[in-house]
């Protein structure tokens, strides 16, 4: 659908869903908030514990959560948000960086830590993320207001995924990134662009061989009933953004905008132990439902192998993000460098 007649009908739908206010409610704030996933996801958690401290700490303020499909796909909620129909969305790099180049260094992989205390530090305090990234936000009309991650992301197939040979004739399915096409294609597989919704049918129908996400997505999407094998080469996370539409915040009173980023921040810390605690949990119900599943570790010899083929990659973000996505990248490798070193100690 063309994209001004999608904006015009997410409009309509939002008038619908909106329009009519009680006269008891009449007197609060309605923001709204959209996420990518579904309800009892990673990103329904986060919306849901920043709703409850939000409303604690602004009591004439009412929170709508929305989850994906009733406001639109990830393009269509970012949209909204650039254009004020929405207050807060989550904004996924695989689709963001369609127009937001530089966004794409967060589908980098072997970029981020093994050991997600190191990457809680620098997706807090990041330089490269609230510095030189924000600014490219703001173009947009968005307001980033923190990165946190959902879990590692973990290939599934139906046969054990341990060498780039095993890549051969392999389907790989992928959002739509053309970045993440490459680091599939360098791995040696074929990079298949399939929507979220439509990944499980492909999957059952053989349209594709192999899927990425956290473990939760496995479980609540049920993509585990048509996957024999899980392979946690911990190539990177599964990263999400928060972000808020950048007009509508400017015109917040300066209490309120302060409470929303100092909510953002402590909604981060609680998402880095809820995220490990639910994929922990929902690789257990998948075991226990299917016990034939099987859980690949891969060595650091292996991992190895298929870091140096991606290696190239990064030269490929570089040209897709210029002029930015040099600096960009430098500064996110040189403060996980410099985390990892701080904590080690």
């Amino acid at each position: 659908m063309n994209r001004f007649l999608k904006a015009a009908a997410a409009v309509l739908v939002c008038f619908f869903v909106f329009g009519a206010v009680s006269p008891a409610m009449a007197a609060k704030q309605e923001w709204k908030f959209a996420i990518e996933e579904i309800t009892g996801s990673v990103q329904d958690e986060f919306a849901q514990f920043f709703k409850k401290k939000i409303m604690e700490r602004i009591p004439d303020t009412e929170i709508e959560i929305y989850p994906v499909g009733v406001l639109g796909d990830s393009e269509d909620l970012t949209e909204q948000t650039m254009n004020g129909v929405l207050h807060f969305t989550m904004a996924s790099p695989g689709h963001l960086g369609t127009f937001i180049p530089v966004v794409r260094v967060f589908s980098l992989p072997f970029i981020w830590s093994d050991r997600m205390e190191v990457n809680k530090e620098v997706m807090k305090n990041s330089v490269a993320i609230y510095s030189l990234l924000e600014k490219e936000y703001e173009k947009h009309n968005l307001k980033l207001l923190g990165v946190f991650p959902e879990g590692w992301q973990v290939w599934t197939a139906n046969k054990p995924l341990r060498t780039p040979d095993d890549f051969r004739n392999f389907r790989m399915r992928i959002m739509g990134d053309p970045l993440l096409a490459e680091i599939y294609k360098s791995y040696g597989a074929n990079a298949v662009q399939v929507p979220y919704p439509d990944l499980y049918s492909a999957l059952q129908l053989k349209m594709v061989d192999g899927n990425i996400q956290p473990f939760f997505a496995h479980e609540e999407m049920k993509f585990y009933e048509q996957q024999d094998y899980f392979i946690d080469i911990r190539e990177m996370p599964f990263v999400a953004t928060f972000v808020v539409s950048l007009k509508w915040f400017e015109t917040l009173p300066a209490e309120q905008k302060k409470i929303i980023e100092e909510t953002a921040r402590e909604t981060i810390d609680f998402v880095f132990d809820m995220q490990a605690k639910m994929n922990e949990e929902r690789l257990q119900k998948m075991l226990k439902i299917k016990p034939s599943l099987q859980v690949i570790v891969p060595t650091s010899e292996e991992r190895e192998a298929f870091k140096k083929l991606s290696l190239p990659v990064r030269e490929t973000y570089v040209k897709m993000a210029e002029p930015y996505g040099k600096d960009v990248l430098e500064t996110l490798v040189k403060e996980l460098d410099e985390a990892e070193k701080k904590i080690a100690k």
